[in-house]
């Protein structure tokens, strides 16, 4: 079941590195809290976040993001093996007109 904070996030963190996307999974979600609001900027792997949070203050100093706290919180990963897709997890049913439909 979802729920209102559930969010769906990039596969790669935001990081361009001469140009290059960074193909590393994000460890940090990057938002800046305000009085009244919070504001997602970015995902961010481990290598990349300790580059990224002075140039988020100066983007601050510039005007160039919201103000208020800079603020990284930890990606948490579900991970779940009950669904492995062995034969014995395909149903067949058979439809009116005799032919079947596979799941």
């Amino acid at each position: 079941m979802k729920k209102d904070d559930d969010m769906l996030l990039p596969p790669n963190c935001s990081a361009k590195v001469e140009g290059e996307e960074c193909k590393l999974a994000p460890s940090y979600i990057i938002s800046v809290k305000s009085l009244e609001d919070e504001y997602m900027l970015a995902v961010v792997c481990e290598d990349h976040k300790s580059v990224l949070e002075p140039r988020l203050v100066a983007m601050q100093g510039a005007n160039k993001i919201p103000q208020g706290s800079i603020h990284f919180q930890p990606v948490k990963a579900v991970v779940t093996d009950c669904v492995i897709g062995i034969n014995e997890d395909y149903i067949e049913f058979k439809s009116k007109d005799k032919s079947i439909i596979e799941f």
